[in-house]
């Protein structure tokens, strides 16, 4: 015996919620006998098929049915897929736009970490929360603002300390100009004691012949006070002296102990400065230079070919079949992967070439007194002996190639389009079968091709 939900609303019969299918076609079929038993009283003429159904459509708990039922059909769900794979294409544009900005104003290490958080958004397909994603960049950047905010704190109390001990000394070498002036004065005054004291004896010796022996007596007698005046007045000075003396050490060793301590605070903030130098201008995954130190690079390579026609060729480098690795092998691998490959570029390459990391797996050299034929050949030389190298993890061997597009430097360049035609390049080595150069030249872009191109013609 069938299971019927029937409940009441408004007067009118209405089937309940979580119904099956088959209490849905039994409700369909009593409303029918109903409707039939209704016009056959109504209406004494022949029933028709419009009749009953103008009476079905009537009725709103029929309807209903009918419309969860047009909502749940195969069509509008594929409508809905459809709609959610749109939804999702739409985050994945805007999140690439958020990364774009965030890349631009902070170190590559950060940017690293937002690389795996975008990683694992697109993994995670549709079931990723944009929201709790945008959360988690935001984390990131903020964790980097409190670490800066930290250094900078750090600076300003050393310079707050460093101002103490500058005011304290000269302090103390004001005490000290004042104790020299004070110990100039009191030399003075000594010497003008002793001068003073000499002058009398010298008038008590300035005997006539009219004195008689007990005068002479006399003049003997005030000469020795007067020597023993100087005497007790040399010990004074002798003892205000090593007073003074023993202050002037106390000082010079204060004064000392304070210029010891800048010094020391002074190579510390050097240490962190530098640290922070080395953060700002290189990637501290893999030691080369990031990108802030690219742009800064390539704008003086520019500025040294219109000044000083120096020629300099670009290469775009690409490990080929990187997310492989990833995928294959973990995060953990891919990073060393990228480490190694930095090796390999420093022991291949000249000291003067200029090793970046421009984003993820690819990385920009600039070649300085290089044209474009001596790039290719430094190029080529790159891929065969990456290709000859061996990566291995955990006694299994990694295959390691990489993809390089080259460019040369124009007059007409600005950095947008010399790396585009190099950017050109790579995906036609790519395209090409990897593990290859290819040159602007191999692409036929020229730079007024790709001014337009990057203007969106």
């Amino acid at each position: 015996m069938r299971r019927t939900i029937y409940k009441k609303k408004d007067d009118e019969v209405e089937l309940g919620e979580g119904s099956s299918i088959e209490e849905k076609v039994y409700f369909i079929a009593d409303q029918v006998l109903d409707i039939l038993r209704n016009l056959s009283q109504d209406n004494k003429k022949q029933l028709s098929t419009k009749m009953i159904a103008d009476r079905m459509s009537a009725r709103g708990a029929i309807k209903k049915i009918l419309s969860d039922c047009e909502y749940n059909s195969p069509a509008n769900q594929e409508n809905k897929n459809n709609q959610n794979e749109a939804d999702f294409n739409s985050q994945k544009k805007r999140v690439e736009s958020i990364l774009a900005k965030f890349a631009k104003v902070v170190p590559s290490s950060v940017n690293e970490k937002l690389s795996m958080l975008r990683n694992s958004y697109y993994k995670d397909d549709n079931s990723c929360d944009a929201d709790g994603w945008l959360d988690s960049s935001l984390t990131v950047i903020q964790k980097y603002i409190h670490s800066v905010a930290g250094r900078n704190m750090e600076l300003e109390e050393f310079m707050h300390q460093a101002m103490q001990y500058l005011k304290e000394t000269e302090r103390r070498i004001e005490v000290e100009l004042f104790s020299n002036q004070s110990k100039f004065k009191q030399d003075r005054e000594f010497e003008e004691g002793i001068s003073s004291n000499m002058n009398v004896i010298k008038q008590d010796f300035s005997i006539s012949d009219n004195y008689s022996s007990g005068d002479l007596q006399k003049i003997k007698m005030a000469v020795l006070s007067r020597i023993e005046n100087i005497n007790k007045n040399i010990d004074k000075k002798r003892e205000v002296d090593m007073l003074q003396l023993e202050e002037s050490q106390k000082n010079l060793e204060l004064m000392t102990a304070r210029i010891t301590d800048i010094k020391r605070e002074a190579e510390i903030i050097k240490e962190k400065a530098q640290e922070i130098e080395m953060e700002s201008l290189h990637d501290r995954l893999t030691g080369a230079f990031n990108r802030k130190a690219y742009d800064q690079k390539i704008a003086e390579t520019l500025a040294d070919m219109r000044r000083y026609g120096v020629v300099s060729s670009l290469l775009i480098c690409d490990i080929d079949d990187f997310k492989k690795i990833n995928d294959t092998y973990g995060h953990k691998v891919g990073d060393l992967a990228l480490k190694k490959l930095v090796s390999l570029f420093r022991e291949r390459l000249r000291i003067t070439d200029f090793i970046s990391r421009y984003g993820g797996e690819e990385f920009a050299i600039i070649l300085t007194h290089t044209d474009l034929s001596g790039a290719v050949k430094a190029a080529e030389g790159l891929v065969s002996f990456i290709n000859k190298s061996i990566f291995s993890y955990q006694e299994n061997k990694i295959p390691l190639t990489i993809s390089i597009g080259a460019s040369l430097f124009k007059e007409a360049d600005d950095a947008s389009t010399v790396f585009e035609r190099a950017d050109s390049a790579l995906y036609l080595a790519k395209r090409s079968g990897k593990n290859t150069v290819k040159t602007e030249e191999d692409c036929g872009v020229d730079v007024a091709e790709t001014k337009l191109k990057s203007m969106g013609a």
